[in-house]
């Protein structure tokens, strides 16, 4: 038994067979959000930008209908996000490394879509943080 034969030995075996509990299904929930994290550099920097909008929302003292459009924004890139992220897997998965034009139809438009969502985003950030953050620019500046 080599050392390839070993490793085989102690990964455990693909599921093929439906979810048994809800445990179980949140377990692959997680780590579809974990391997997004770990292979999209793109999920990383929206992550971020999250944080980075959250805590200036803090900071401002957003009121509560702020933070809902807020929220609404953020999620709107993160879903598009993952959609664009199961879109890209599966054209790969069905071509290959061969190529289609449909299947490049296929990621621009999921790809266009998180341009659209992070296009809203900013739209909905200007909007809400204009207000807080121009007074100040005013008085660093004047």
């Amino acid at each position: 038994m080599d050392l390839h034969d070993k490793k085989k030995a102690t990964e455990p075996a693909p599921q093929i067979e439906k979810n048994t509990h809800f445990l179980q299904a949140l377990g692959h929930a997680l780590e579809g959000i974990g391997q997004l994290l770990v292979r999209e550099r793109n999920m990383r920097f929206h992550i971020f930008a999250a944080i980075v909008v959250l805590l200036v929302g803090i900071y401002v003292k957003l009121g509560r209908s702020d933070w809902l459009w807020i929220t609404v924004a953020v999620f709107t890139v993160i879903m598009a996000e993952f959609v664009n992220t199961m879109v890209e897997a599966i054209v790969d998965l069905i071509v290959g490394e061969s190529y289609h034009p449909l299947a490049k139809v296929a990621k621009d438009v999921a790809s266009g879509a998180v341009l659209a969502a992070v296009a809203f985003a900013i739209v909905v950030g200007v909007l809400i943080f204009q207000p807080y953050i121009l007074p100040n620019l005013q008085m660093l500046l004047g």
